[in-house]
């Protein structure tokens, strides 16, 4: 839709997607379970509920079958590149709080992309930011820069508008998303740090394809 803060953002808005299991016999029709699943769960929990042993070097757990996994306590999101663009954002999320790190500050959460530029709500937000029309979270959007930390109480304000990073009273869940996080990057030994060159390399020895 190519709506900001929706597809490829790390906000709910963005992540948040609806899952319906329908499992005759295994799952009580109108049952809910509010445990924190991530889209990579998927191949995992499918070869679960098939008898076939996960294979060691998939990052998801099954949520459901023989193999299922113990609920995690966090899930994980990362945005780099989109399209032309290039960024590199984190977070981490409990059941409550998120966490976002950015890694350039430096670059706007406005970046130009053709594509979204093209939609009728980017070119009427656009629009409305140049005529200096857009007040309060409106105008968070086309802040020159980023926060490093970004840290939000999601039962409090489920639009992730009030940054509480900076927030002394917070410091101990800071501190904990953030080491979550960082574990989290050693694990699967996160690819976001090696350049794009780099990565072209590992991919296409010599450049050939």
């Amino acid at each position: 839709r190519g709506l900001p803060r929706g597809k490829r953002w790390v906000y709910d808005s963005g992540i948040q997607v609806p899952l319906i299991v329908r499992w005759p016999g295994k799952v009580k029709p109108g049952t809910s379970s509010d445990e924190m699943i991530c889209s990579i769960d998927f191949g995992p929990t499918a070869l679960s509920l098939a008898g076939v042993e996960i294979p060691a070097h998939m990052q998801g757990q099954a949520f459901m079958g023989e193999q299922n996994a113990a609920p995690r306590s966090y899930i994980f999101a990362f945005r780099d590149r989109m399209d032309e663009t290039y960024d590199m954002i984190r977070a981490a999320r409990d059941k409550r709080y998120k966490y976002i790190r950015n890694y350039h500050p430096e670059k706007p959460y406005a970046q130009r992309i053709a594509y979204m530029d093209l939609m009728p709500t980017m070119q009427e937000w656009r629009r409305l930011a140049a005529e200096d029309k857009l007040t309060g979270p409106q105008k968070l959007f086309f802040a020159d820069t980023k926060p490093v930390h970004e840290l939000y109480d999601c039962d409090k304000d489920p639009h992730e508008i009030n940054n509480l990073a900076y927030d002394p009273a917070y410091a101990d869940v800071l501190e904990r998303l953030q080491g979550a996080m960082d574990q989290w990057i050693e694990d699967i030994d996160d690819v976001g740090f090696v350049t794009e060159n780099q990565l072209i390399e590992r991919f296409w020895p010599g450049h050939v394809q």
